[in-house]
């Protein structure tokens, strides 16, 4: 691999390692050092990016959320298929990183609420534009979007430390028919 990249190409290597060096060893043994050397890079090199193992960890935070919030960046289809396509985006997000999301959140003591601001935000937008465009009767877009996420982010926490295995699909499935009908009827 060259010395040198570009700094969104380094930053994306920084955080990679840090997530690989955070699932395996977890959150207290991981060492700013450790993800520079697994990186390939001087730790003064790391130090331009992320000041300190927090700011890493922040990073590692603001990729994961953008993850959660794919599914809402496509504008295609009406409201109710878009909001269909958030969960079960989140769902597949979940099921494939449970673990960094312990780390990130309950390892690291962060908020998750903190967290997923933004995603509440961009739901409740979305809401809000199915209401305005006719497609949707929702009396509260935010409460709804706060109630749904809610809703759905508990279901998640269930399926993912489930003694018992749940299909991946079929969860998916049922959140998005819950969700659609919390959305009520078409006005």
């Amino acid at each position: 691999m060259p010395r040198t990249q570009p700094p969104d190409v380094r930053r994306e290597q920084l955080l990679d390692a840090a997530e690989q060096l955070l699932l395996e060893q977890g959150l207290r043994a991981t060492t700013v050092a450790d993800v520079a050397e697994a990186a390939g890079v001087a730790k003064g090199t790391m130090y331009l990016y992320f000041t300190s193992k927090d700011e890493l960890l922040a990073g590692l935070r603001a990729r994961y959320i953008a993850r959660y919030l794919a599914p809402l960046g496509a504008a295609r289809g009406d409201v109710r298929a878009r909001a269909r396509r958030l969960v079960t985006g989140l769902v597949d997000v979940a099921t494939d990183n449970w673990q960094l999301h312990h780390v990130l959140f309950h390892e690291a003591g962060f908020s998750e609420a903190d967290a997923f601001f933004d995603l509440r935000q961009r739901f409740t937008a979305l809401l809000r534009s199915g209401v305005e465009s006719g497609e949707l009767a929702v009396e509260d877009p935010d409460l709804t979007a706060s109630f749904l996420l809610h809703g759905v982010h508990g279901t998640l926490g269930e399926l993912v430390h489930a003694r018992r295995r749940r299909s991946r699909r079929r969860t998916a499935q049922a959140l998005a028919d819950l969700v659609d009908r919390a959305l009520g009827p078409a006005p």
